[in-house]
């Protein structure tokens, strides 16, 4: 049989709202403070029917490019999910839920280097450190509470389709973690996981060299629970992954922080020396969802080094930033020269406070004397809906520092706001300083400098209208 839904320990809270089922089969929607969730494995296509209590509103399935229809009867929601897919119910007053329509699973990994953690268990596991070539597999339907660290060694791998809990820190110390982090580690990957927060920061590749990170989903509501962390980092590929963060979805640094003095770094490990060149990192195929502040695809605000480089986001899907973060965001407040960064074919569902922030500055998380610059960012390919509550609220902003530290070379190439094309500052509601070569599509250099008008248009789709 190619369909099998998971199912975890009895003792994990269950959605109030949310039963369901798939193809007939009984679907367990767990609960989360941030949103529900529910996940099965699938070959082909199947159907998904939802029974929700107190039905009222609207409902929408999320990526809206995939064109999901929803038929209602009642309190019941039927869906046909074409094979799988990351998928988000959104409805209008109640919790968002994931539907984590997963590949079928093949044979789990074996041997004396494998630490396995079994399916219908909560393994309270702390802090598990993972040595040369060691694999950490979470089966499905399995849950450790807890967090992962590897450092200074090749080989790693973490994946399976249970749950990593970060709660467990919370419990025992009072304090939140980092949830997974590699630290100078090589030829290393992780994937199909499910994080759950609360955590300091979900997962981070620190100072790491040719990581793959693959199918990874992340639910969390917290404060700096950034998504996923790459710093001081090179060649890295991100592919597939679904992340709900209350903070960056993705975030590009370069940073130091010195072990036993910041409660971040647990005392016994390196010093979290993280400020290498950032280079060769590709982000493709990904969902993001954000609240309270951060960018979905942020580069900075840490830039603690001397290049940050030939960075490519492609085929990505913003399901929402909401409050005060950006979809797309680079804030250089150290050294580094961030350069030949490229956002290609990126679907914007919802944003309010900031569509673009491209900014050289000086913030309370910067430590050098001297500044850095940024040059060389192609925006292509780029659709982005807009509601009633972006006119005379949501602005873009590309600026230097001064005049020595500008933003140069910023090219907009078949960017669609609102349903109509980007060809100049005044529609995109842009404003600037500072910023040389700004170009929109075949249109001569944008001017500079100087105020421009809102956007007026309304997307032809319902997006995400409330602040959740």
């Amino acid at each position: 049989m190619s369909l099998h839904p998971h199912y975890y320990p009895s003792s994990l809270p269950r959605s109030s709202v949310y039963r369901g089922t798939v193809n007939g089969l009984r679907l367990d929607v767990l609960a989360h403070p941030a949103a529900d969730h529910t996940a099965f494995e699938c070959a082909e296509a199947v159907t998904v029917q939802l029974d929700v209590s107190g039905l009222t509103g609207e409902v929408v399935v999320r990526p809206l490019r995939l064109g999901i229809k929803v038929q209602r009867t009642g309190n019941r929601v039927t869906f046909a999910v074409p094979g799988p897919q990351n998928l988000q119910v959104d409805i209008d007053g109640m919790p968002l839920l994931y539907v984590y329509a997963l590949p079928v699973a093949g044979c789990p990994p074996t041997g004396p280097k494998v630490r396995f953690f079994e399916a219908g268990k909560i393994h309270d596991a702390g802090l598990i450190v993972l040595d040369e070539n060691e694999t950490c597999w979470i089966e499905a339907g399995a849950v450790v509470r807890g967090s992962i660290r590897a450092a200074g060694v090749s080989g790693v791998r973490i994946g399976g389709y249970g749950i990593l809990d970060g709660g467990y820190w919370l419990e025992h110390e009072g304090r939140r973690r980092k949830a997974l982090v590699l630290d100078h580690c090589r030829d290393a990957r992780v994937e199909t996981i499910l994080m759950l927060s609360p955590c300091h920061w979900m997962l981070v590749l620190g100072a790491c060299e040719d990581v793959v990170v693959a199918g990874v989903r992340q639910i969390a509501n917290d404060m700096s629970s950034d998504g996923i962390d790459i710093a001081g980092s090179r060649r890295i590929r991100i592919s597939g992954c679904c992340l709900h963060n209350g903070d960056d979805n993705i975030a590009i640094k370069a940073i130091s922080n010195k072990s036993g003095e910041d409660e971040r770094v647990p005392l016994g490990f390196p010093d979290e020396d993280w400020n290498g060149t950032v280079e060769d990192v590709v982000v493709s195929g990904c969902s993001f969802y954000n609240l309270h502040g951060g960018s979905a695809m942020e580069i900075g605000y840490e830039t603690s080094t001397e290049h940050i480089r030939d960075i490519r986001f492609e085929d990505i899907d913003v399901l929402a930033v909401h409050q005060f973060g950006a979809v797309f965001g680079i804030h250089n407040g150290d050294r580094a020269m961030v350069e030949n960064i490229v956002w290609d074919n990126i679907r914007v569902e919802h944003h309010f406070d900031t569509l673009i922030d491209i900014r050289v500055l000086h913030s309370r998380w910067n430590i050098d004397a001297k500044r850095g610059g940024v040059s060389n960012i192609t925006m292509r390919n780029i659709k982005a809906l807009q509601s009633v509550y972006n006119r005379g609220y949501t602005v873009s902003i590309i600026c230097g520092i001064d005049a020595a530290h500008p933003v140069t070379g910023v090219k907009f190439e078949n960017f669609e706001l609102g349903g109509r094309q980007v060809r100049n500052a005044d529609d995109l509601d842009l404003v600037t300083r500072h910023a040389h070569g700004i170009l929109f599509s075949a249109s001569e250099p944008a001017e500079v400098g100087r105020a421009v008008s809102s956007v007026i248009t309304t997307g032809p789709v319902r997006e995400v209208t409330t602040v959740r």
